[in-house]
């Protein structure tokens, strides 16, 4: 693609400074989804895993880069489960017997964006669905798939607001129109009706992870023990460590022990809390916990946010991860895992 070839041009070879693991990120969501770069909106610290990526950008590449001097974590400061996030430690017993064989990692993300109607009746929520297939193989092509899944109202109080309204199927608003950027938003508007889907592959951006200049294919190379991975995200922060770890169980093709491993550093993270049962984004049950993100959302807004991992305790995988503003608790952004597993059949090959 014309696009990639443009991005490859663009950045700079390793080894990646912040700032430049930062642009590149940003040159890469805005050529998959075909939208400008918005400068200075995300400037997270990611000092020691570039796992800094939502939506387009999550599905593409994932940077590691080599964390300076991190401080060797105690014994107590990785084990420790708290009251109410043993089922962390539930999970992570699970998610041990999910297979890492494979030729392929296949994901099927659903991301979405809830934002109020032109005239703040009520809610709305866009969402698309993102399907990407990983070649084991460093040589192989990464597949990819996307479809606009459309807008309609986020509860049914807000179904009901919009019935009232006349049950419009569009949307126009004075400025670019918030929640995903189809072809649609830089003229306003938001549509119920969905998209067509959009299949191609590229040999340039995948999921392979860059440590040190070494490309890891499987993900199997990365530590797969709490103390391990803690040395290897390297984030000036706890706050910042919680990111990364959270990025890492979303968006990485890691193995189950990695995984596990993951599971139980979130754990022993101070800033991270129980919430206990709830539903996510999808009507599906899990587990959750929450914590202040040091990342900005992809959604414009000023004022804070909390991000909630939603995990299904019983196999051990994660749901999603969902931004909600702390003053109405409006959902700004989520991604929800549909479907994530190795196996040797991608569907999308030779499609295109």
């Amino acid at each position: 693609m014309d696009d990639y070839r443009a991005v490859r041009e663009l950045l700079p070879a390793p080894p990646l400074t912040p700032d430049v693991e930062r642009a590149g990120r940003d040159r890469l969501a805005a050529a998959i989804a075909g939208e400008r770069v918005r400068k200075g909106r995300r400037a997270a610290r990611w000092t020691g895993l570039g796992l800094g990526l939502a939506g387009a950008a999550a599905a593409a590449a994932l940077v590691v880069v080599p964390a300076t001097a991190p401080t060797a974590p105690t014994p107590h400061g990785v084990i420790a489960a708290p009251d109410g996030k043993q089922f962390l430690v539930a999970a992570a017993a699970s998610v041990t017997s999910v297979p890492d064989a494979g030729t392929w990692w296949g994901s099927t993300l659903i991301n979405g964006r809830e934002f109020r109607e032109p005239g703040q009746g009520y809610v709305l929520r866009a969402s698309e669905s993102q399907e990407t297939w990983i070649p084991a193989d460093p040589e192989g092509r990464t597949w990819y798939r996307w479809k606009y899944l459309g807008a309609k109202p986020a509860t049914p109080q807000d179904e009901a607001a919009w019935r009232a309204a006349g049950a419009p199927e569009s949307w126009t608003y004075a400025k670019k129109a918030p929640g995903l950027p189809t072809e649609d938003a830089p003229r306003g508007i938001v549509r119920t009706a969905p998209g067509k889907p959009e299949t191609f592959s590229t040999e340039d951006w995948d999921f392979r992870i860059v440590l040190a200049d070494k490309p890891l294919t499987k993900m199997n190379e990365v530590p797969d023990t709490p103390e391990g991975l803690r040395a290897l995200l390297g984030a000036p922060d706890d706050q910042a460590t919680i990111d990364n770890t959270a990025r890492l169980l979303f968006f990485a093709p890691v193995t189950s022990r990695t995984r596990a491993a993951a599971y139980r550093l979130l754990a022993s993270l101070p800033g991270v809390d129980a919430v206990g049962p709830v539903t996510d984004v999808l009507g599906r049950a899990g587990q959750a916990v929450e914590y202040r993100s040091a990342e900005y959302p992809t959604t414009p807004y000023a004022g804070e946010t909390r991000t909630r991992l939603v995990i299904d305790p019983v196999g051990g995988m994660p749901l999603s991860i969902e931004t909600r503003s702390v003053k109405d608790g409006l959902l700004l952004e989520y991604t929800a895992i549909q479907d994530s597993r190795w196996t040797n059949d991608n569907p999308l090959e030779e499609t295109k």
